[in-house]
């Protein structure tokens, strides 16, 4: 099962750069591009956007551009939070969901239920892969009726929508913000459209040059020991749960014949082996979510439902929030021409959790999305002289540090921020403030010394049931 990691079009309202705009105005439009460049007889796409107008209205400060993940998140849904954030006040905050995502087109919004309802069985890994194959299929079937041309849905292609879309808002540059794949897309839009961009501040780093899938099984495991390691070290979460990672290992051991069965939903699910594994992976995105795990460990190991219906309630959320056709667009297109196999296999003998990468990400339906493979320029560094700012998560289950490090010794005016308590999501006052103070001043190296004040995961220590 994939772990890579509304749909009613937003009226469209004229909108010119120099229309005066009362405090706090949002400004919905619908920006039309080629679905493919390439393609002198492309269909049009019909992308929709927000801007939230800064609340100083005479602030002349370049806007925010806001880049989500996934590949296949939207955008727009986060337009609430936004609203009042400290960044709004003196800077128009840009969103617009991607091509092939949210009010952007999207296609076949329903497989994410349909991804799930596959995880509900208790299927052999060749059963789950055909699976995968037949919903997949179908969405196929379904987009080429409707000329949807997947050649089209690639990151230089979205690179290229943001840039129509500066020029449509009048904006001569503007500072680009964006997290997980998000970041690649920043990158791509850095290394083809340079002069637009003014500064860069970019969370949870996934660089062209970085093949997440091969990384997946080291990056996965080395996130899940060091939380373990951390409850072993903390008096009150050892005391209670106590030799968590041999608890682990035991448990999927006997998930494998033995699936936990509940009901999620008003409908069965069997939870097994690989099941539990996916809610690990997602567990370990955010500080909030994994103080959660030692009792989802234990919660599996005792047939206690209640938390594992919690942390599928959030899985359910993330699926059906990603736009799977672009999800597996991109990734086809970018990520499986580059795959080491040979480091797959290698990590899948070392690894001692011992699950199967194919299963788990779905390769087989992705290889068989399209036909279409990146040349090597999508496998390469991006070059830079923009000021960029990288911040990471030591606790990171998908981008771990390394991927700053290397993707900085390109970047001439990077900094690099670690926060050693925060993994892949990352919301917290210290970088709140390194980041106001990058955006003000991009060319002066902020000041990091509040990242390295210890903010310990506060474990959730419910009393064990009778």
């Amino acid at each position: 099962m994939s772990i890579r990691l509304c749909t009613v079009l937003i009226l469209a309202v004229l909108f010119h750069a120099c229309s005066i705009t009362p405090p706090n105005e949002v400004i919905d439009g619908i920006l039309e591009v080629p679905e493919n460049r390439l393609n002198p007889d492309s269909r049009t796409l019909k992308l929709a956007y927000k801007v939230l107008k800064a609340k100083k209205t005479d602030s002349l400060k370049a806007p925010i551009l806001l880049l989500a993940g996934g590949p296949g998140a939207p955008t727009l849904f986060m337009e609430e939070y936004w609203k009042n954030h400290l960044f709004r006040n003196d800077r128009d905050i840009v969103l617009m969901d991607q091509r092939g995502t949210g009010a952007s087109e999207a296609n076949c919004i329903d497989m994410g239920k349909a991804i799930l309802d596959i995880a509900r069985q208790d299927l052999k890994p060749k059963d789950e892969l055909s699976a995968l194959d037949s919903i997949f299929n179908q969405c196929k079937e379904a987009v080429n009726q409707k000329g949807v041309d997947l050649a089209g849905y690639t990151s230089q292609e979205n690179a290229a929508d943001f840039e129509d879309l500066r020029k449509d808002l009048g904006y001569e540059q503007w500072n680009l913000y964006g997290t997980s794949y998000g970041t690649r897309l920043g990158l791509t839009i850095m290394r083809d459209f340079p002069n637009s961009v003014r500064s860069s501040i970019f969370v949870g780093i996934f660089a062209p040059e970085y093949q997440l899938s091969g990384e997946t099984i080291i990056d996965f495991e080395k996130s899940l020991f060091e939380v373990l390691r951390r409850c072993e070290q903390s008096e009150k979460c050892n005391n209670r749960y106590p030799n968590l990672k041999n608890r682990l290992l035991n448990i999927l051991e006997k998930l494998k014949s033995e699936p936990l069965r509940l009901d999620y939903d008003s409908k069965p699910f069997a939870l097994n082996r690989r099941d539990a594994l996916l809610i690990l992976h997602q567990s370990l995105y955010s500080r909030y979510s994994i103080a959660y795990i030692p009792e989802i460990i234990e919660a599996m190991e005792n047939g206690e439902l209640e938390p594992i219906k919690n942390t599928l309630q959030r899985i359910e959320f993330i699926y059906n929030l990603v736009n799977w056709p672009m999800n597996n667009s991109v990734m086809a297109y970018e990520e499986l021409p580059f795959i080491d196999s040979l480091k797959i296999i290698n990590a899948q003998r070392k690894s001692e959790l011992g699950f199967d990468i194919t299963t788990f990400e779905g390769f087989n339906s992705l290889s068989n999305w399209h036909p279409f493979r990146a040349p090597v320029l999508e496998n390469q560094p991006v070059i830079s002289e923009i000021p960029t700012l990288m911040a990471s998560g030591s606790l990171d289950p998908v981008t771990p540090i390394s991927n700053s490090i290397e993707a900085l010794k390109y970047l001439k005016n990077g900094y690099g921020v670690v926060f050693p308590d925060e993994s892949h999501d990352m919301a917290n006052p210290c970088f709140l403030q390194i980041s106001e103070d990058f955006l003000n001043n991009p060319f002066s190296k902020p000041d990091l010394g509040c990242s390295k004040i210890r903010q310990p995961i506060e474990w959730n220590l419910p009393k064990p049931s009778q």
